[in-house]
């Protein structure tokens, strides 16, 4: 069955969201998420196949990176947004396929995108992307997010700049900018979703392997037969939805013994 053409953007303004293979965690370290936004630091502007001529890609108004996927908002310029994307996933995957010794694919297929035709679907996207952390439970306020350009960008507390911000400032004002924001939106705003799942801390994951073992520490809980070990913990990424990392963080498993267990 042939794939379902993407929705046009009359303005060329689209909300595109990348997610990693099988809902893995893109980002295991502050230092990926760096590189992630160096990506889209650089895919803006190009040089040509004659290294003179400069071209204007895209622009980027918003971003903002979750453990296992990303929300960006951005404009088409010379390149068409699927061009965007290729660029800056081939760029992200090529330094973490290399850090971290792998091959293959990780991010989902095909991203999923939807069109801003008007201003005021623009706003409520510029929102729903910085307040998602926020909504997610990783942080109490957008601002203190360390990984989206509302802080990095707009409030200018990184020294990467990334982000085409004049465009807003300049017709909306930092302090209208600021209201919307911190103003939560409510949840039937009907922005494409992503099936986001809560960030789980990682004290509750090692309360929920003790308890289910039966046992007093994660040191016990490692003496266990291995069988034992896999039932416990496939039972706890399943209720909490946790990716392969963090359960190697908290259970002190390896990788492949985990990995194995949420490929099943």
């Amino acid at each position: 069955m042939p794939r379902k053409e993407r929705e046009h953007s009359e303005t060329g303004i689209y909300h595109v969201m990348l997610r990693g293979i099988n809902r893995q965690d893109i980002f295991d370290e502050e230092e990926d998420y760096w590189a992630f936004i160096r990506a889209l630091s650089s895919i803006q502007y190009r040089l040509e196949d004659d290294q003179v001529t400069r071209i204007c890609t895209c622009h980027i108004y918003a971003y903002c990176l979750m453990p296992n996927h990303v929300h960006l908002l951005l404009c088409e310029k010379e390149w068409k947004v699927g061009e965007v994307i290729k660029s800056i996933a081939s760029s992200y995957v090529l330094y973490y396929n290399k850090k971290y010794g792998r091959t293959g694919h990780l991010f989902q297929d095909r991203f999923k995108s939807e069109p801003c035709n008007d201003s005021a679907y623009f706003i409520t996207l510029f929102r729903y992307i910085h307040q998602n952390p926020v909504k997610a439970g990783i942080s109490k306020d957008a601002k203190e997010y360390r990984y989206s350009s509302w802080g990095n960008d707009y409030l200018g507390l990184s020294v990467l700049n990334t982000c085409y911000i004049d465009p807003a400032i300049n017709r909306y004002g930092m302090d209208m900018l600021t209201e919307w924001v911190v103003s939560p939106l409510t949840d039937d705003v009907g922005c494409l979703e992503m099936g986001e799942r809560a960030i789980v801390p990682d004290e509750r994951i090692r309360q929920m392997i003790l308890e289910k073992s039966n046992t007093m520490s994660i040191a016990e809980f490692q003496s266990l037969e291995k069988k034992a070990k896999r039932e416990i913990v496939r039972s706890a990424m399943l209720e909490t939805g946790i990716g392969p990392r963090q359960m190697v963080r908290v259970s002190g498993m390896t990788y492949s013994e985990i990995y194995r267990l949420s490929k099943s």
